[in-house]
C-alpha cells in the first residue's frame, strides 16, 4: 500500500434512519491509517459530488428502519477528486492523479459516500477513471451515474439493432428510437448518445417547457406530454416497421401496454424485434426505488421479462448501469469533439446539501445538481 501522510479529520454528511433528507446530519470523522485501505481501495479527496434521485430512494428504503441498520451511513454516489492513497492492487489510478466515478455502498460508513471531504471506493465495486483534462470539475461529477446508465440502455443485449441498421451507409435505413423522459437526468444522454452514436432518429417526450431544449440535444420529434395524448401520438408516429427501441425514463405501465403495438416485430431479417428498456418500471412515485430491484418485488415485471426473452412478445428489461470504464473514459471525446452536452441545473456549497436535496426533490432540475465539496 501505498500513500502520503494521514489526512487531518474531514466533514462527511450522513444520515441513520427515513425519512429522508430530514435526517441528515454533518459529522467530524477521521480518515482511514494508511495501512488500512484494502487492497483494491482508494482514497479520494472529493472535490466534488452531484446528487441522483437514487439517494434518496435508497435512504427511505424500509430496511434502513430496523436497529441493526440505524447507525451513520453514507450519502451520494457520483464524484470527481484527487486520489490520496491506493492499495496494492491499484495500479492505474496514482497518487495525486485527478479521479472521477460512481460508487454505491449504502450500507457502509460516512467515509463510503461521495459528500464527504474524504472518501475510501473500492475500484472493484465502482466505476472509476483518470478525469479527462477536457472536463471541469462540474462536468465530472455530473456525469458518471446517467451517462453509463444511458449507456446501458442503448446497448447490447436490451438494444439490438436491425441489420439493415448496421450496413453501410449507401444501404442503410434509420432506426427509430422513442426516449420517455427527454429531458430527465438519463434521458438527455440517451437522446444525445442514439443521435450521436446510433445515427437514429429520435422520438422523445418532455414538458413544453424544455421542448426546444430537447430538440437541441437532437430530438428529432418532440410530444409535449402536458398538452399531447403520448400513447396515441406514438401509434401516429409509429414508423413502417415499427420503433427499434423504446427507453423509458419515467414509468408506468400504459407504455408496456402499447409495446406491442407499436416495437419492431420479431421477423426473420430482425429475429430479436424492438425491445423495451426501462430504468424506472412499473412504479410512478420519484420517492420509490426503480431498476432491477423491482423484479423482486414486482412479479409481473419479472414474468415480462421471462417471457419476451424466451421469444414470447416483446423484449422488456428493467436495468440498472453497468460499470464499466471502457464506456465512462469515452466522455472526454464526447464533450470536447463530439459537443455533447452536460446540462448543470444548479451548484452547492458543501455547507448547503440539505437545499440540495430540497432542489432535487421539486422534480423540477434540469440536470444535476452538484455539490462544491472543496473549493477550487
Amino acid at each position: 500500500m501505498t500513500s502520503p501522510e494521514r489526512a487531518p479529520s474531514f466533514r462527511a454528511w450522513s444520515h441513520a434512519q427515513p425519512p429522508f433528507p430530514e435526517t441528515l446530519s454533518l459529522l467530524q470523522q477521521t480518515p482511514p491509517k494508511p495501512a488500512d485501505l484494502k487492497p483494491h481501495e482508494i482514497l479520494v479527496q472529493i472535490v466534488t459530488a452531484a446528487l441522483n434521485p437514487v439517494d434518496v430512494q435508497l435512504k427511505n428504503l424500509p430496511i434502513f428502519r430496523l436497529p441493526a441498520l440505524a447507525y451513520p451511513k453514507g450519502l451520494g454516489c457520483d464524484f470527481a477528486g484527487r486520489v490520496l492513497g491506493r492499495g496494492t492492487e491499484v495500479k492505474d489510478l496514482p497518487i495525486g492523479a485527478e479521479v472521477m466515478g460512481v460508487t454505491m455502498s449504502p450500507l457502509a460508513g460516512p467515509n463510503a459516500g461521495t459528500l464527504s471531504e474524504i472518501a475510501v471506493i473500492d475500484v472493484t465495486r465502482s466505476t472509476v477513471i483518470q478525469k479527462p483534462p477536457q472536463l471541469s470539475w462540474v462536468q465530472a461529477a455530473a456525469l458518471p451515474l446517467v451517462f453509463l446508465t444511458a449507456k446501458t440502455c442503448l446497448s447490447a443485449p436490451y438494444l439490438l439493432l436491425p441489420p439493415s441498421a448496421e450496413s453501410s451507409a449507401a444501404h442503410r435505413s434509420t432506426p427509430t428510437i422513442v426516449v420517455l423522459g427527454g429531458s430527465s437526468a438519463v434521458g438527455q444522454y440517451v437522446v444525445q448518445l442514439a443521435k450521436k452514436e446510433l445515427r437514429a432518429n429520435v422520438v422523445a417526450t418532455c414538458s413544453s417547457r424544455n421542448a426546444d431544449f430537447v430538440k437541441e440535444l437532437g430530438a428529432d420529434t418532440v410530444i409535449d406530454y402536458t398538452s399531447e395524448n403520448v400513447m396515441a401520438r406514438l401509434r401516429e408516429l409509429r414508423p413502417e416497421g415499427g420503433y427499434v427501441s423504446v427507453i423509458d425514463c419515467v414509468g408506468g405501465t400504459d407504455i408496456v401496454n402499447l409495446a406491442p403495438e407499436i416495437l419492431a416485430p420479431r421477423t426473420r431479417d430482425f429475429p430479436a424485434g424492438g425491445s423495451l428498456t426501462t430504468i424506472v418500471g412499473d412504479k410512478t412515485s420519484r420517492s420509490s426505488m426503480g431498476g432491477s430491484i423491482l423484479y423482486l418485488t414486482t412479479p409481473r415485471m419479472l414474468v415480462r421479462m421471462l417471457k419476451g426473452w424466451a421469444g414470447y412478445g416483446f423484449r422488456y428489461s428493467c436495468i440498472m448501469m453497468a460499470n464499466r470504464k471502457e464506456w465512462l473514459a469515452e466522455v472526454g471525446h464526447l464533450v470536447a469533439n463530439e459537443g455533447m452536452r452536460v446540462e448543470i441545473d444548479s451548484e452547492f456549497d458543501f455547507e448547503e446539501v440539505e437545499k440540495a436535496y430540497e432542489r432535487l426533490n421539486t422534480g423540477r432540475a434540469r440536470g444535476k445538481i452538484v455539490v462544491h465539496v472543496k473549493k477550487e
